[in-house]
């Protein structure tokens, strides 16, 4: 099995957990690729080929953020002659990852995991 394969396998298993689940899929996944890494001497660059991105709805985000990424798509739509009410709020009822071909997501990516990863703190913090 290559190291892209790996990376695509256990993206699709996190794909598959239930939608409770996939902030403890993408933690153990992460995990799992560090210590393979180590074990193995996995290059580095496989880390940039690791996508972290969990499956965050643009609906669930802030008002704010729906707001500046609503913004950002109708920007890049107009672009692209494609702006049309349809086609922005598809992308409005997209997972945030879905546009990553459209607009720079990893701001918004990064505060949904520094998000989950203090949730994810929290519910350990308290399960003790």
């Amino acid at each position: 099995m290559t190291k892209q394969e790996l990376i695509e396998f256990l993206n699709e298993l996190v794909e598959l957990a239930g939608e409770e689940n996939k902030t403890r899929a993408v933690l153990v996944k992460e995990k799992f690729i560090r210590d393979f890494e180590k074990s193995y001497e996995f290059e580095k660059e496989a880390e940039k080929e690791i996508s972290y991105l969990p499956p965050h709805y643009i609906a669930a985000m802030p008002d704010a953020v729906q707001e500046e990424i609503r913004q950002k798509v109708i920007a890049a739509l107009t672009e692209h002659g494609e702006c049309t009410p349809e086609n922005v709020q598809r992308a409005m009822d997209s997972k945030i990852y879905d546009l990553s071909e459209l607009i720079d997501i990893r701001e918004y990516v990064e505060r949904m995991e520094e998000e989950q990863r203090k949730k994810s703190e929290q519910s350990r913090r308290g399960s003790r």
